[in-house]
C-alpha cells in the first residue's frame, strides 16, 4: 500500500490517494480539483471514501466521475445537499448518490485492502474514520495535537470527546493518523500531547 497526500492551497486540506498495485482509493477529494485529477492520472481509482460532509472535503466529487462513493453514515448524503451543514451551496458539485454506507466497525475489502469504518460523530453527525492496515484517516475528528471544531451544525463536543477518548484512543499506539488538515501524527502522540491527552 502506498499513500500520497494531495494538499489544497486555500484550506490546507489533505486529500489522500491510496494505491495497491495500480488500483486506487481516493479519500476526501477537496477543492483543488486540478491537482487531484492530475495526481490520479494513470491510477485505476475505484472508490472515493468520504470522512464527512463539509465542502472542503467533497468539493471535487462532480469532476471525478465513475467511482463508487463510500461513507460511514447515512446522514452524509443529506448533509452534503444542505448548505447550512455542508458550509457551502455546492449546487452541481454533488450530483450523484452514495453507493455504499458502511456500518460502524464494518470491514470491507477494497482494491485488495481491508478498510475498517469507525463511526466518530462530534465534528459532524456523519463523521467517520477509516483504518487501513496501520493507518487511520481521521478526517476532521483528530489532528496533530488538536481536534476538529464542534461548533458547526450537527457538531457536538461531548460526542467528539467520546469518539476520541473511547474509540480512537483504543487503537494501537503505533497507529499513524492521517488527518483532514495539517501534518500526520500517531495515536501515542495524541494520548501524550494532544488536546485530550491522557493522565498517567
Amino acid at each position: 500500500m502506498e499513500i500520497k497526500t494531495i494538499k489544497t492551497i486555500n484550506m490546507d486540506q489533505n486529500c489522500y490517494l491510496i494505491t495497491n498495485n495500480n488500483d486506487g482509493i481516493l479519500i476526501d477529494p477537496g477543492e483543488n480539483t486540478f491537482e487531484i485529477i492530475k495526481n490520479i492520472e494513470g491510477v485505476n481509482v475505484k472508490y472515493i471514501l468520504l470522512t464527512h460532509c463539509h465542502f472542503d472535503h467533497v468539493y471535487s466529487l462532480s469532476e471525478i466521475r465513475g467511482k463508487k462513493i463510500v461513507c460511514g453514515s447515512s446522514n452524509l448524503e443529506t448533509n452534503i445537499m444542505n448548505p447550512k451543514i455542508c458550509l457551502l451551496d455546492l449546487g452541481q458539485n454533488f450530483n450523484g448518490k452514495i453507493d455504499m454506507v458502511l456500518k460502524d466497525n464494518e470491514t470491507v475489502n477494497l482494491i485488495g485492502l481491508d478498510v475498517k469504518c469507525i463511526y466518530t460523530p462530534g465534528h459532524t453527525n456523519c463523521s467517520s474514520c477509516y483504518l487501513i492496515e496501520n493507518s487511520l484517516f481521521s478526517g476532521d475528528t483528530l489532528f496533530f495535537k488538536t481536534i476538529g471544531r464542534d461548533d458547526f451544525p450537527t457538531g457536538n463536543h461531548n460526542e467528539l470527546e467520546n469518539s476520541i477518548r473511547n474509540i480512537l484512543y483504543k487503537l494501537p499506539n503505533s497507529t499513524v493518523v492521517f488527518p483532514g488538515h495539517g501534518t500526520k501524527t500517531t495515536i501515542q502522540n495524541e494520548k501524550n500531547f494532544g488536546y485530550f491527552k491522557e493522565e498517567f
